[in-house]
């Protein structure tokens, strides 16, 4: 029995040393790098390409298949730049599982690998002929997938020192990944393994720099074609721009399938340095995607911001419904929660709740939503539309039953000094993408203590060009309708306002805190303006202001009584100056007046007012630059009989006094400049006013004498 065994080793041993020795033989006398000639020509007939192979190619036979091959390099397409290259590359296969229609991998490495990406603005790029297949290919491919006896092991994979230069024109991504290493374990059906991966981000669209770690266990089933990834742990650390930024993204399962993809939960952090610190959390609760649809039964984005002394807090939460199939995303419940903390506001603290729902369509890009809040004393509606992600449309609607700005807008009793020498050009070129159309309404709204109502505010912005067309509110027992446009290109404003029937005094008083003029009427304002900085705005206004006021007053100075005070002194000729008192006023039944802008400058000549004893014409300068009014009025006494006081000037009927009103616009005086009437006039007009009073008071002084003169006589003759 003993003998057989030994006559079949023997001839086992003298096979396999046979086999050995060919081996042996084979690994000798056979070269591989007599074949690089008939490579290179392959890939240039085949791909177009050109392949120049600098190393040595080294074939393994025992006691594994392998091939490694050194200093590689593959050119573009029909090209002789560089398209990718590799120091060194190793793949061993083990023999005996190929028997078994098993593909045993030992390793896989690739050691200086470099790779170059590019895609023009129209979607072209330089890899599309080498992902392009022909049907010899694809018919490979399909009898590969249908032999099901087929399986495979990797013992690893090890690229390392590897990069990918990256110009992808059509997506605005130009940048370097280097230093890039992977590292496996065993790689195998249902076996799992380690993965490690690194990488180093320099990008300059957009300006970005940054390193990449991955660490979790792998492990995928050939045959229910699934991938489980447990202990997924993603650190991003770099800098946007110069701001330091990290991110992690982190589950502690994700099982992904052909027929169903889920996780428990996936938890998203980032931190974002600078001048606005940023802390922001995504978590995704029971994330499913399952029979071509995307479900989220809660997603939750909390955001912590903080910048010169405010803090912005913003948290989100949904349930998420996608169909893969179109594309559709939607957030049937969704709830915003905004808390605004700033010292600088008149109120510090605003909490804004917000409900509503939200709709996507990926495929075409357009957004639909309805929000819903309500905070302090306001309610809101808005429905927003958005078309084309890209470049997106916006139309709109809000609607807002009353809203006080003046609750969290903080005003300084002390005027800022402007500083032109640290201000910058307006760099407004990002507005010639934006495209709005939408409407604001407002049932009642104070803003800078102006009070107003039924207000209508449409939006359109395109190309740059804003405009507010058909603005309407009604105000002060009257209503306003106009017109504002912007354009970007030259920074030019343009406004047309009309304010019709309105009570002026309460708008002043509200607005400017001037209660210097009263009556009832219409405005009308007709400017534009341009400039590189807003300071620029003031100097560069042309336009024109007309009014027309009746029933009213002007306020600080009461004309009748000043000119009554100085009757007196009239032939004096000295220049009367005296401050603003609010508690005076002269009366008119009409006032109209207009003023001509050009450079920030205005003129105006054609002042008219009209009282019961008063008329009153002038001419003067408003000057925007400087902020001062110098102007002249011309009061005329032409009735004394009525009126303010009237009575006590009958002595000036028919006299043209000067009143100068000047000085800054937040310390107005005013000067009755009888200095400027002719002395002769004004002795003229005294002594025609006083002769007849002087000859009445002249007869009866002379009938007392007389009586008193025969009295006297009487007594003395009497005696």
């Amino acid at each position: 029995m003993n003998k057989p065994f030994k006559i079949l080793a023997i001839f086992i041993a003298t096979i396999a040393l046979i086999i050995g020795l060919g081996i042996a033989y084979l690994s000798f006398v056979f070269d591989p790098n007599q074949f690089k000639s008939q490579l290179i020509e392959f890939v240039k007939n085949k791909k177009h390409r050109d392949l120049s192979i600098d190393g040595n190619i080294q074939l393994n036979f025992f006691p594994k298949l392998g091939v490694s091959l050194e200093k590689i390099k593959l050119s573009e397409f029909e090209s002789t730049a560089q398209f990718a290259a590799l120091d060194r590359a190793q793949v061993s296969l083990a023999l005996l599982p190929l028997l078994q229609k098993q593909i045993v991998i030992d390793k896989v490495s690739l050691h200086g690998m470099q790779l170059r990406y590019q895609r023009d603005a129209d979607g072209k790029s330089n890899i599309d002929d080498l992902i392009k297949q022909d049907s010899a290919t694809k018919e490979a491919e399909a009898s590969n997938t249908s032999d099901k006896q087929m399986r495979f092991d990797i013992e690893g994979i090890d690229i390392a020192q590897s990069s990918f230069e990256i110009d992808d024109q059509k997506s605005a991504l130009k940048g370097r990944i280097q230093n890039l290493n992977l590292n496996t374990g065993k790689i195998g059906d249902k076996n799992k393994t380690p993965v490690k991966f690194s990488a180093q981000f320099q990008f300059d669209k957009p300006k970005a720099e940054a390193k990449i770690e991955i660490n979790t266990q792998l492990r995928f089933d050939i045959e229910q074609k699934s991938l489980d990834l447990q202990d997924l742990k993603t650190q991003i650390a770099g800098k946007l721009a110069t701001d330091p930024f990290d991110l992690q993204i982190d589950t502690a399962a994700l099982f992904l399938s052909a027929v169903e993809s889920k996780s428990e939960q996936i938890k998203l952090s980032a931190k974002l340095g600078g001048a606005q610190e940023l802390n922001a959390q995504v978590v995704l609760n029971k994330f499913l995607i399952q029979d071509k649809n995307l479900s989220i039964a809660e997603l939750n984005l909390q955001a912590h911001s903080k910048q010169a002394g405010a803090s912005k807090q913003l948290e989100l939460k949904s349930n998420v419904k996608m169909a893969l199939d179109t594309q559709i995303v939607q957030l049937p419940q969704l709830a915003i929660h905004i808390k605004l903390n700033d010292p600088k506001l008149a109120q510090a603290e605003i909490v804004l709740p917000i409900h509503g729902q939200l709709s996507a369509n990926l495929k075409d890009k357009s957004l639909n939503s309805t929000l819903d809040a309500k905070f302090d004393e306001t309610k809101l509606h808005t429905t927003v539309q958005v078309q084309d992600f890209s470049n997106p449309a916006i139309s709109f609607k809000v609607d807002i039953d009353k809203l006080n700005l003046d609750r969290y807008i903080k005003n300084s009793s002390v005027p800022a000094k402007a500083d032109n020498s640290k201000e910058e050009d307006l760099n407004l070129a990002a507005l010639k993408s934006l495209k709005l159309d939408g409407l604001i309404r407002i049932g009642a709204l104070q803003v800078k203590n102006l009070k107003i109502n039924q207000v209508q505010l449409p939006l359109k912005a395109d190309q740059g060009k804003i405009t507010m067309n058909g603005i309407a509110a009604q105000l002060y027992q009257g209503s306003l309708a106009g017109n504002i446009g912007f354009d970007v290109d030259g920074n030019q404003f343009q406004m047309q306002q009309n304010l019709s029937n309105v009570q002026i005094n309460p708008i002043l008083v509200d607005f400017m805190q001037k209660d210097i003029v009263e009556g009832r009427g219409n405005l009308n304002l007709n400017i534009h303006t341009h400039g590189k900085r807003v300071s620029q705005f003031k100097d560069n206004l042309n336009g024109t202001l007309r009014t027309q006021l009746s029933d009213g007053a002007v306020k600080g100075i009461n004309l009748a009584k000043s000119l009554r005070d100085f009757k007196a002194k009239i032939l004096n000729k000295t220049d009367q100056q005296q401050a603003a008192n609010k508690n005076e006023k002269t009366d008119f039944s009409a006032l109209s007046a207009s003023i001509n802008f050009v450079d920030g400058i205005g003129n105006s000549d054609d002042l008219e007012m009209k009282s019961p004893f008063l008329r009153v014409g002038g001419k003067g300068q408003v000057n925007l630059r400087t902020s001062n009014l110098d102007y002249t009025a011309r009061a005329t006494i032409v009735n004394t009989s009525t009126g303010q006081d009237g009575t006590d000037l009958s002595q000036l009927k028919d006299l043209t006094i000067p009143v100068r009103i000047s000085g800054p616009f937040d310390k107005l005086g005013y000067q009755l400049q009888f200095a400027q009437i002719g002395s002769e006039a004004l002795k003229n007009a005294f002594k025609a006013k006083t002769a007849p009073v002087i000859e009445e008071k002249k007869k009866e002084l002379k009938e007392k004498v007389n009586e008193q003169l025969k009295g006297k006589l009487k007594g003395l003759f009497g005696q």
